[in-house]
């Protein structure tokens, strides 16, 4: 039953390079983090879980198959707990936050600001394409590098329809926990609409999932 999952709403921001140097600094410990990363905000408890080696975490990446606007969904998941950034694909940063994360970091990273700490940490997931010249890899560029906005109201619908997509399907990522808890984002470059975190925001089937 989705009555007992408490679900969160929000915005985040799609990081290019010198935006996710510049979020590094307030870290203590400073890895050599380069690339594009997410940039969401959550409370304490939650950063915690994920950072916990003891608990299980699972990922996974899809793109929709919208008409009008592809919209990538990455999730990640700690036992109950599920983070849901949905990235609409419409600007260049966006789909070269994709494509780069994918191909040259091979890693997607995730930002989380924390209110708590005054501090940033970083979550990571492992990308699940491995052959770059596979079929599906190779469709999904494709169709990135040939997208043309043409119908502003009809990409809008498109992510309107993942998030219903989302809020109604809970699958649970991790064997043996139910989700709980999720935090969905819709993360947008930030020069584009000027689009701060947030936990407070309004939220097409993914069908083509990268495997």
């Amino acid at each position: 039953m989705t009555s007992d999952i408490t679900t969160h709403r929000g915005f985040g921001i799609v990081l290019d390079p010198v935006q996710f140097a510049a979020q590094l600094a307030s870290l203590k410990q400073r890895p050599q983090y380069q690339g594009r990363a997410l940039y969401v905000k959550l409370p304490d408890e939650v950063a915690r879980l994920f950072e916990s080696p003891l608990v299980p975490i699972r990922h996974s990446l899809a793109i929709s198959s919208g008409a009008a606007l592809p919209v990538a969904a990455l999730t990640l998941q700690a036992a109950g707990t599920q983070i849901v950034c949905l990235v609409p694909l419409a600007t260049g940063e966006a789909r070269d936050w994709l494509v780069e994360s994918v191909e040259k970091q091979r890693l997607i990273y995730v930002a989380v600001t924390i209110d708590e700490r005054e501090q940033v940490v970083v979550m990571h997931a492992e990308t699940p394409v491995r052959d770059f010249a596979g079929p599906e890899w190779v469709a999904v560029k494709e169709r990135l590098a040939g997208w043309q906005s043409t119908d502003r109201v009809a990409e809008v619908a498109d992510v309107l329809e993942v998030l219903r997509y989302v809020e109604q399907d809970i699958g649970s990522e991790v064997a043996g926990f139910s989700v709980r808890e999720r935090w969905i984002f819709v993360c947008v470059p930030h020069h584009e609409d000027g689009v701060g975190t947030g936990t407070a925001a309004e939220s097409g089937e993914v069908a083509a999932v990268v495997h």
